[in-house]
């Protein structure tokens, strides 16, 4: 019978060991099978963009603690703003009380009305406007206006006080120390001064203005005690437009001051000259009318009668 290994192989291979029965190993070494390029198709790679992918965003939490912050401070502040117009329109806020003091010659109702603080409302009134408008009655000197919360006002006035009196021809006007002509006033006192104007061309007062440099000359006469260094007692305030202010005393020579310039040397040169007077070391002089046209009751002819002070240190004896 014929040998197995004759039927499916050589003779001489060898017999297959425990390691080559589970690996077998060629007797010749193996050939490498290429397959044959019948054709070859080239493919070029192309560059493409991938599109973007984006994540999706987180979803955020919803504060709602936030949120109701919000709608309650919206609400508040429109409820604030309501509650300002209610307040601004409604009568809760607005004037109903108005006191008047410091009037002794204005008419409180007057005053009150002039202000316009009736029924004007608490937040809104302009004081100082207020305060303007009563300054224009012909008695006021100036007022202050304050609210009295919640609903009053007060209003303070100072009214206009006379000093004295200007005199032309028939009218007599009633004058403040500045001399401004007052309609209106609180009376001057008992020991009011006058100042006379002379030679008027203008008798009807229709154009008749005090000289406010003159009103002031007076008061300062009047005021700083040059009567009592003098010791002089003064019995009438002259002016002429021509030659300005002349005071006329009790005993002594009148004294032709003109305006308020060089006020000092003019007391002081009055002084001097009324000292040589009252010593008799003065040249006698003839007595002479008052500027008013009027002659002096009384007048020696060893006397000066009057003493112009206009002209610097040119002293004019009369």
């Amino acid at each position: 019978m014929p040998s197995l290994f004759r039927l499916f192989g050589s003779g001489d291979r060898r017999r297959p060991t425990s390691r080559s029965r589970a690996y077998p190993q060629p007797a010749q070494g193996a050939r490498r099978y290429e397959r044959p390029e019948v054709g070859r198709a080239d493919y070029q790679r192309t560059d493409f963009q991938r599109p973007e992918r984006r994540r999706p965003e987180p979803q955020r939490e919803v504060n709602w603690r936030r949120r109701g912050m919000v709608a309650l401070s919206s609400l508040g502040m429109v409820a604030v703003f309501a509650g300002g117009v209610w307040l601004f329109r409604s009568d809760t806020l607005r004037v109903h009380v108005i006191d008047v003091g410091g009037v002794q010659v204005a008419d409180p109702q007057a005053v009150a009305k002039a202000s316009g603080a009736a029924g004007a409302s608490m937040l809104t009134l302009n004081l100082d406007a207020a305060g303007r408008e009563v300054a224009k009655l012909p008695a006021v000197k100036a007022a202050k206006v304050t609210r009295v919360w919640p609903r009053g006002v007060r209003i303070e006035v100072t009214e206009h006080q006379a000093w004295g009196y200007w005199q032309a021809g028939p009218q007599r006007l009633v004058i403040d120390e500045t001399g401004r002509v007052l309609e209106q006033s609180r009376p001057p006192g008992s020991d009011a001064p006058t100042i006379v104007e002379v030679a008027s061309q203008n008798t009807d007062g229709k154009s008749v203005a005090a000289d406010a440099d003159t009103v002031q000359l007076v008061n300062r006469l009047r005021t700083d005690g040059t009567f009592d260094r003098l010791n002089v007692k003064p019995t009438s305030y002259i002016f002429r437009r021509d030659r300005g202010l002349t005071v006329i005393v009790a005993s002594g020579p009148a004294a032709v001051l003109g305006d308020s310039s060089n006020y000092e040397f003019k007391v002081r040169t009055w002084q001097a000259l009324l000292d040589q007077v009252r010593a008799g070391t003065v040249p006698a002089v003839q007595a002479q009318a008052q500027p008013s046209g009027t002659p002096r009751t009384g007048q020696s002819a060893a006397m000066a009668s009057e003493i112009d002070l206009r002209f610097g240190r040119n002293v004019v004896l009369r």
